[in-house]
């Protein structure tokens, strides 16, 4: 399987985030990408792809031109005001009510644009967020070329992000931005599997409203856990996407026997929908011991993960969201593709 992956993601570091009660280093490092290649390595997988440079045009097909803007000027902004020994966090968000002048200076873009506090900008922040959309887009283009599956180690992730909203460590939505880019080259139905312990609400708002790309998310249960407001087993899609969007949420505690019943059902949701492409937003932080989780699968589990995906025999793109467990995060990741692979 080819590996597409990037430098530039390194630049987006130093900054911090609030954890409920503490303001914490970001568990999103460049280490991780890092110990995800080097275990990958050493599993065998040595074919690295550098990915090669896009303009701006698929993100627009997903994201607001305001909110691009707003992406890349905010850190300029900031640092014009505060130095460049500081990173940019909102310190309040526009709510009902409150959206009047979103782009008045730079507080009042990052209350507007963001709903959190972990999407912190830095000097090399917006390098960054563009250098995981290349490094989607070229696992796109080397899918379109004949390869039946790849792997987009993309960072910062993207699942929280949608059109105009950045959270959760994601700034623009690298997923949808690679769906999209599938169908505009002429594949006609697209499904998006987002394994990642939280809910993938930026990428259920984008396709919400739209039959040609079935979203489905294992997840948190968001009674329990962020993001809270969206994830739930009733938000099936609305207008002509109604039915083409499924929540599977569980609670915390779970293990890999109920997971894999609810991975099953997924993959066969999956295959009724009969997609031309597979995409995966691979998040390993259901890990047993990673510090934003709350499930308990383990490291052999994600072999399994991986084998079952593998069954649905279809061009399928992997694309890199969460995993914070440092110690276990490239064998998780590494059992996920492993188990693919030898079962494609």
């Amino acid at each position: 399987m080819k590996l597409i992956h990037c430098d530039e993601h390194q630049q987006h570091a130093g900054a911090k985030e609030m954890r409920y009660d503490k303001m914490i280093p970001m568990s999103d490092t460049p280490e991780r990408i890092d110990l995800i290649l080097q275990a990958l390595q050493k599993a065998g997988f040595n074919d690295l792809i550098k990915a090669q440079q896009y303009d701006l045009t698929a993100v627009y097909k997903i994201h607001d031109a305001d909110f691009v803007n707003f992406l890349e000027s905010a850190y300029p902004l900031w640092k014009a005001e505060f130095g460049p020994d500081s990173f940019a966090t909102a310190y309040t968000f526009g709510m009902r009510g409150m959206a009047q002048h979103p782009n008045a200076c730079v507080h009042s873009m990052l209350a507007y644009y963001t709903f959190d506090v972990c999407v912190p900008f830095v000097e090399g922040t917006y390098k960054a967020i563009r250098s995981a959309v290349n490094v989607a887009l070229t696992g796109v283009d080397l899918i379109l070329a004949g390869e039946k599956s790849v792997f987009s180690l993309c960072r910062p992730p993207g699942h929280h992000a949608s059109q105009d909203l950045a959270g959760g460590y994601c700034y623009l939505n690298n997923v949808a931005i690679a769906a999209q880019a599938y169908l505009d080259a002429g594949k006609s139905k697209v499904a998006i599997l987002d394994v990642d312990y939280h809910h993938g609400n930026g990428t259920q708002r984008v396709f919400y409203e739209r039959d040609d790309v079935f979203f489905v998310s294992l997840h948190a249960s968001p009674k329990a856990e962020y993001p809270f407001l969206m994830g739930y087993p009733q938000e099936t899609g609305a207008a002509a996407g109604e039915g083409f969007n499924l929540n599977l949420a569980m609670d915390k505690g779970t293990e890999f026997a109920e997971y894999a019943v609810q991975l099953e059902f997924a993959l066969a949701k999956i295959a009724e929908y009969q997609p031309d492409i597979l995409l995966i937003s691979l998040g390993v932080d259901t890990y047993i011991d990673d510090p934003v989780g709350g499930f308990k699968l383990r490291t052999e589990d994600y072999l399994k993960m991986g084998a079952l995906i593998a069954q649905c025999s279809l061009p399928t793109h992997f694309v890199m969201e969460g995993g914070y467990a440092f110690a276990a995060l490239g064998h998780n990741v590494t059992n996920v593709i492993s188990g693919f692979s030898e079962a494609h």
